[in-house]
């Protein structure tokens, strides 16, 4: 099987939250992921779903939070040829590439 097939994994909807559109799934944290025939390997929960990281779930597992300096690393440790500007294979529900601000000292 090679490293980079494509995934396919069951749509659980667990409930709808407002403005989440239909072929999108809503997990018990709150967040809305990708939902389609094939689920990326990747995928980035929206902006506000956490005040200093961004959730993001691989290959279907848990969510993990990440920090700015922390995604790249962390996901070349899972798939280590996967190019992150694939939008098959990497999926951000909003704002690519962006953290919510975060200053020294905050907990």
């Amino acid at each position: 099987m090679k490293l980079l097939q494509r995934h396919k994994k069951p749509a659980q909807p667990m409930a709808a939250a407002p403005g989440a559109r239909t072929e999108d799934v809503v997990d018990s944290e709150g967040g809305s992921f990708h939902h389609a025939a094939q689920q990326p390997l990747v995928d980035v929960a929206p902006y506000a779903a956490d005040s200093r990281y961004r959730l993001v779930r691989m290959g279907g597992g848990m969510l993990e939070p990440l920090g700015r300096e922390e995604f790249v690393p962390r996901v070349h440790q899972a798939y280590p040829e996967l190019d992150l500007d694939d939008a098959e294979l990497v999926h951000w529900a909003d704002r690519p590439w962006e953290w919510p601000p975060w200053h020294p000292g905050e907990a």
